[in-house]
């Protein structure tokens, strides 16, 4: 990647006051996978603009993120594969094109039952 394809994709990332930015998933998705195709898990900001954050997150089958919780709601949407999404007492298996919301501050955990692609979006006030 030259210097300024570099600098092309840092400004996309964030978009300025009444700009647009396009992102093909599927594109990015692969670049992802193969950017380091032996770990379990990697994520890439598509969209950092103030309290919003788009995050594509690749997990391999059996891939954990241990409980946490996050300063703001968040969106999970899964693009392929199969997830295990727990939150509290609560827990639900999402396939390809299914997608939560859940509440800030909640305590939640992820399990990749199968590989797979996670679209997940924060607003963080």
């Amino acid at each position: 990647m030259t210097p300024k394809e570099s600098e092309t994709d840092a400004r996309a990332l964030r978009p300025h006051a009444g700009g647009l930015v396009a992102v093909n998933l599927a594109d990015e998705t692969a670049k992802l996978r193969q950017a380091n195709p032996s770990h379990d898990r990697q994520s890439v900001s598509l969209v950092k603009d103030g309290p919003l954050n788009v995050l594509l997150m690749t997990l391999r089958k059996g891939a954990e993120l241990k409980e946490h919780r996050t300063r703001g709601p968040i969106t999970v949407h899964v693009l392929s594969g199969t997830i295990r999404f727990s939150a509290g007492s609560q827990q639900v298996t999402l396939a390809a094109g299914c997608m939560l919301a859940l509440d800030r501050e909640v305590a939640h955990s992820v399990a990749a039952v199968e590989d797979s692609s996670v679209l997940l979006t924060t607003a963080i006030a």
